[in-house]
């Protein structure tokens, strides 16, 4: 199943918010199948990244200006050749979704709990918010 996920770009030469094609190998009945989908993708395609060996790396002025934008100039290499655990990840991720750390959408429709009904449907968009704590105090 094709699902698109609303992406925020940094960088103002790209539009500020984006859709990405996401291959669903299943199509899922809860947000808690949806979430580990998602998130087991991500992991595989992370550790693949960090076995893949490029000879020359460079950038091109346009990646430089997108990447001053967001804040750093990097090539994107890992240094930490330790590969991601994707049960792990899914634990992280459920207990940040329990304390309210991101909210998921889907097209206009909030999800609020892991184990109810979810319907996705082919070209759904999915939206993940996170939320940042600002610093200073609470009290």
């Amino acid at each position: 199943m094709k699902v698109y996920v609303s992406v925020k770009q940094a960088g103002r030469r790209k539009a500020y918010l984006t859709k990405e094609e996401l291959i669903l190998t299943r199509i899922p009945t809860s947000l808690r199948e949806l979430i580990t989908e998602v998130i087991t993708g991500n992991v595989a395609e992370y550790n693949k990244k960090a076995e893949e060996h490029v000879l020359l790396k460079y950038l091109s002025f346009d990646d430089i200006e997108n990447e001053v934008q967001a804040g750093k100039v990097g090539f994107g290499e890992r240094f930490n050749t330790q590969q991601a655990d994707s049960a792990q990840a899914v634990d992280t991720t459920m207990t940040a979704f329990t304390d309210g750390l991101f909210r998921v959408f889907v097209g206009d429709q909030e999800i609020s709990t892991l184990d109810g009904p979810l319907e996705v449907k082919e070209a759904d968009v999915l939206t993940f918010i996170r939320f940042t704590m600002l610093a200073g105090r609470m009290w």
